[in-house]
């Protein structure tokens, strides 16, 4: 039984990461643990989530087809729109929690399971961490290694399209409710700039961080103009290959051969662009500037993009969607 916690998209942070009883993604493109996980618990309960592509429509490739399962939406026709449920609750979620706290029995002993569960996490976690080097252009594993010890507590990360992004929401922890901003199910590319932008007008207080490819930031560029007029210091780090990343991936992996079609983008220097529309920001090649540069735009209280030479290298995520589509 799943006596743990497995963040959809847009609840990531609503449990900390850093709890004992929480294990990061439900997407299993992000999180392998996830999908082992999901085919052997033998109950799911699904807290405000739709049992969409996410979950692989409720479908046995992901969740244990033996498994009980629960849905509570407050939107009636979600409830066993994909999955056949064993019980379906049209309500708020967190009322039905606090409901189901008022009738809280002794829970019995699941240290083997939490434990299982712990392995999992770390083989994946250690998957992920050995790609990492000191290669230059820079490892998108290596990049997120350096810039995890110096992310405030308080930041609100934003993060866009990407396969150079997946690496980051694949290993840096959710700590805080509505600090873990995505683009959402319909993963509208590019919109984790203006959303950057707005987090920023709401806590201004609080830093602002959009994590962005540079397929995905192109959507959107012209908002520098913005974040410079409305004087809104966001911190905007794209990974620049020159590649749309993910489609390159998926090309080479179902055509074979090492050619792609309308992949390639030119490795622009954005931020000069930013220094072009009035606001600032560096070029990071190498693994040892990392820090240092995230230091200066943390502190320079300006619109600040950190332009990051990365490999296009090929990842486990993509390579998951893949298997997945066979």
């Amino acid at each position: 039984m799943v006596a743990s916690t497995l963040h959809g998209c847009l609840a990531r942070g609503a449990v900390s990461d850093l709890g004992p009883l929480c294990f990061g993604y439900g997407d299993p493109s992000l999180n392998r643990a996830s999908q082992k996980a999901f085919q052997q618990a033998d109950l799911i309960v699904v807290l405000g989530k739709r049992i969409d592509y996410r979950l692989a429509l409720g479908g046995p490739r992901l969740l244990n087809p033996s498994a009980k399962v629960v849905q509570v939406d407050i939107h009636a026709p979600e409830l066993g729109l994909n999955r056949r449920l064993d019980l379906g609750i049209c309500a708020d979620v967190k009322a039905t929690l606090s409901a189901l706290l008022e009738h809280h029995a002794s829970p019995p002993d699941r240290s083997a399971w939490l434990a299982q569960l712990r392995n999992w996490q770390a083989a994946w976690q250690q998957q992920l961490t050995q790609a990492a080097s000191d290669s230059s252009p820079i490892h998108p594993a290596r990049f997120f290694q350096e810039l995890a010890p110096e992310i405030p507590e308080d930041a609100i990360l934003c993060w866009d399209g990407g396969d150079f992004v997946h690496w980051g929401r694949a290993t840096l922890p959710a700590r805080r409710p509505m600090h873990w901003l995505r683009l959402g199910p319909l993963a509208t590319l590019g919109a984790c700039l203006p959303i950057g932008l707005t987090a920023k007008v709401v806590h201004p207080s609080q830093p602002a961080i959009v994590m962005s490819g540079d397929g995905s930031l192109g959507f959107y560029v012209a908002e520098f103009d913005t974040a410079v007029r409305h004087n809104l210091p966001v911190i905007v780090v794209v990974g620049n290959d020159g590649c749309w990343g993910i489609e390159r991936e998926f090309q080479l992996g179902v055509y074979g051969g090492d050619k792609t079609v309308a992949c390639d983008l030119r490795r622009t220097r954005y931020d000069l662009v930013m220094k072009a529309f009035g606001g600032d920001g560096e070029h990071i090649d190498r693994p040892d500037q990392i820090r240092p540069a995230f230091r200066r735009a943390l502190a320079s209280g300006r619109p600040y993009c950190l332009n990051v030479d990365i490999q296009g290298a090929r990842s486990p995520f993509s390579q998951y969607q893949l298997e997945s589509k066979k």
